[in-house]
């Protein structure tokens, strides 16, 4: 899903205003402590929210994915107002012989794509699975 949703990012940059960053690190912990504390000190805050952020660290490729999406375009991609979180990487993290994000995918299905600008602004999952593969998501 991610991979997707980057891909759909990039396409939309230029006219949207989406970010999307790949890079490569072995150690992803002062990204994803950055974007925590960025949560954190909006937590609780009202919305609407006005973008989903998005990080994704895959430890065997030692990838970091940052997807930054304006909640316009991520209502847009919803068909019938659910956002598909089936974190589809075609392949390759989630997909990719024993990565699943299962706990990540259980966790952001309760979240659905119409209901996002109502939610608080703040963290809306941050799993570690036990391969490494970290995933953090929330609401700007």
């Amino acid at each position: 899903m991610f991979q997707r949703l980057a891909a759909v990012a990039a396409l939309a940059f230029s006219t949207v205003g989406c970010l999307v960053n790949v890079s490569h690190t072995s150690n992803p912990d002062r990204y994803f402590e950055e974007a925590r504390r960025s949560a954190n000190a909006l937590a609780g805050r009202p919305g609407p929210a006005s973008e989903l952020r998005v990080l994704v660290y895959e430890p065997d490729d030692h990838k970091l994915v940052r997807v930054e999406l304006p909640l316009g375009l991520v209502k847009r991609l919803t068909a019938d107002g659910e956002f598909d979180w089936d974190l589809d990487f075609d392949g390759d993290v989630c997909h990719s012989g024993r990565h699943h994000c299962d706990e990540a995918r259980k966790k952001l299905r309760k979240f659905r794509g119409r209901d996002l600008d109502k939610l608080p602004l703040g963290a809306l999952v941050e799993v570690t699975e036990d391969d490494g593969q970290r995933v953090f998501v929330y609401l700007r």
